[in-house]
């Protein structure tokens, strides 16, 4: 073959030597891309942390509010993981304080234990949109009409139980009491069955 004929057969492959050296290029240029990409990423990972299990709210918990049934575990970057995150909700009591759906609960959120005397109970109770405004410690009496409407005019006449009580939190028409275990029952009951008129005793906390 001759030098002139070699050089016929090249200038005629020229197509598929031009393509496969593009793809080369172009496949060279994406493998680039894709490392810059991902050591991108693992360097803004190591910027926020590895993610941590905590607890959100699924929906809005108002004072009161069990923790139970009422949060999801989710995955947060560590560096936005508040002080105090709660992780499982064993042994966790009501919300103390409202918190909005998709919120992080932490300590803060929920009635510590110590924050009930020895032999008491803690519950979370409606109590109206015209109850007096209280603070903690507030010293008050629960009148508990159970399965009745007392400003009804067939339930006029209907005498309520009365307890006494203290004021853990409160926020609108929700609060957070501390009862005696005996009344418990009858709180929750009245709560959810009826009506519960708070009168307030006294404003210091004096338990």
């Amino acid at each position: 073959m001759t030098l002139l004929s070699q050089l016929g057969d090249l200038w005629q492959r020229r197509p598929n030597l031009v393509h496969w050296t593009a793809v080369g290029a172009i496949a060279l240029v994406a493998l680039v891309l894709v490392a810059g990409t991902q050591g991108r990423a693992r360097s803004a990972a190591a910027a926020w942390g590895a993610p941590v299990r905590v607890l959100a709210a699924s929906s809005p918990l108002a004072i009161g509010t069990s923790v139970e049934g009422n949060v999801d575990l989710v995955e947060v970057p560590a560096h936005l993981v508040p002080a105090g995150a709660l992780t499982s909700t064993l042994d966790v009591g009501d919300v103390t304080r409202s918190v909005p759906r998709g919120g992080l609960l932490t300590e803060l959120d929920i009635d510590p234990t110590s924050g009930v005397a020895p032999g008491r109970r803690g519950i979370g109770i409606g109590v109206g949109p015209h109850a007096p405004e209280v603070r903690p410690g507030t010293s008050v009496e629960l009148m508990l009409f159970a399965d009745i409407d007392p400003f009804s005019p067939a339930d006029a006449s209907v005498s309520a139980d009365r307890i006494r009580a203290h004021v853990l939190a409160s926020e609108a028409d929700r609060w957070l009491v501390e009862v005696d275990p005996a009344d418990l029952e009858s709180v929750a009951r009245a709560s959810a069955t009826g009506v519960i008129v708070p009168v307030v005793l006294s404003s210091g906390a004096d338990r």
